[in-house]
């Protein structure tokens, strides 16, 4: 609950519109793939794929919203439980500090880490220049517990009511960070042949921000406060590139390449001391393979290169593998796996439903479960005419 009231708090401050998977629901119930599927609709993931679509395609729009909480150790809903039996401590006696110790001795070195995510994209295909105008923003905000042997006897002194001491006095310590990137653009494409090419050119705004207090004195609500956030604005691109082969183009290798400029951004200077920690956006390479056709589409896909954390927020490389089984264009099955050679985030197991009547009108739900309290949830709905 701590950790996701952060984030609300963070979102309020951010001009939200729209670590990719919560931008669209398909691509979430994939386990994060969607470089070779698809069509001109999805193309957020990938810009080439802004290239694919039928002749009768005139127009399309589509609303995202999703969200991914990785707790392995169930820290973030504890986290809120601890501070209030905490201040509630006062006069309770030995045995109640001791019980509180004992769990916060159990969290040390806890971390969590939750992704909020809403996009718009509005395409307008054609055979001269198919474009879409996106708008998108994600907020990612980590949590990390440091215990401090020296709190259980200032818990114990707090249960027997002895005189100056405080919860204040704590010294274990939950440090949050969080990146917010808000981005307005346009997906261009053309094709050569069996070759499609796309780029997003993009304007963002870029929030960092940085809070931590000891484990009784934490408030959710100060972690967006002016002296703890600084917002940069900067330009951007994104590139992806698909080569389809075989007879009817059904096999697919694709690559993207996010933030193709790297930027470096200072955070604000943390409250309890020290320098202020940077946030590197560098580029992340994703390589595709996929098999697709009307009734079933299979992908894997890679992460080539690190996804930048910050401060708290460690660094994260996946893989991914994902299916979609279809009846027609009215119904879709999708599943799909996630795992993060960093080994920072859990491994997640994905999937979700697609609806499409005669493929102009689509709702798209989507849900992933990991390791301990880990899980999510996506959402997509638009229209083509």
């Amino acid at each position: 609950m701590l950790i996701r009231k952060s984030l609300l708090a963070a979102a309020i401050v951010l001009p939200v519109v729209g670590h990719a998977e919560t931008y669209d629901a398909r691509t979430f119930a994939r386990g994060g793939t969607g470089l070779t599927m698809g069509e001109y609709n999805q193309s957020l993931l990938n810009p080439a794929l802004i290239n694919k679509f039928d002749d009768n395609d005139d127009f399309s729009f589509a609303l995202n919203a999703g969200a991914l909480a990785d707790d392995q150790q169930g820290f973030v809903d504890a986290a809120e439980e601890i501070r209030d039996d905490i201040r509630a401590l006062y006069g309770k006696g030995s045995a109640a500090a001791a019980e509180i110790n004992q769990r916060m001795q159990g969290f040390d070195k806890a971390t969590g880490e939750v992704d909020v995510g809403a996009a718009i994209l509005v395409a307008i295909p054609n055979k001269t220049v198919p474009l879409a105008v996106m708008a998108r923003s994600k907020v990612r905000v980590g949590i990390k517990y440091s215990y401090d042997a020296a709190d259980a006897a200032v818990l114990d002194d707090i249960a027997n009511s002895v005189p100056g001491v405080t919860d204040e006095d704590l010294q274990s310590i939950a440090y949050t960070s969080g990146v917010g990137i808000t981005e307005a653009g346009l997906v261009l494409g053309h094709s050569f042949g069996k070759l499609e090419t796309g780029a997003t050119v993009k304007i963002q705004q870029i929030d960092l921000f940085e809070y931590s207090a000891n484990v009784a004195t934490f408030d959710e609500d100060e972690a967006t406060e002016d002296d703890r956030s600084v917002s940069e604005t900067a330009f951007n691109v994104d590139l992806g590139a698909n080569l389809r082969l075989g007879d009817e183009g059904q096999f697919v290798i694709a690559g993207v390449v996010e933030n193709l400029i790297p930027k470096s951004f200072t955070g604000p200077v943390p409250q309890l001391g020290g320098a202020a920690a940077e946030y590197e956006m560098k580029p992340v390479v994703t390589v595709a393979a996929g098999y697709g056709n009307s009734l079933v589409k299979v992908e894997v896909n890679a992460d080539l290169t690190a996804r930048s954390g910050f401060d708290k927020l460690e660094e994260s490389q996946f893989l991914r593998a994902g299916v979609e089984l279809s009846a027609g264009r009215h119904f879709h099955l999708r599943a799909g796996y996630r795992t993060d050679t960093k080994d920072t985030l859990s491994d997640l197991v994905t999937a979700g439903i697609g609806i499409t009547p005669f493929d102009r009108f689509n709702i798209d739900l989507s849900a992933a479960k990991g390791k301990g309290e880990s899980m999510g949830a996506a959402l997509q709905i638009g229209f083509k005419i």
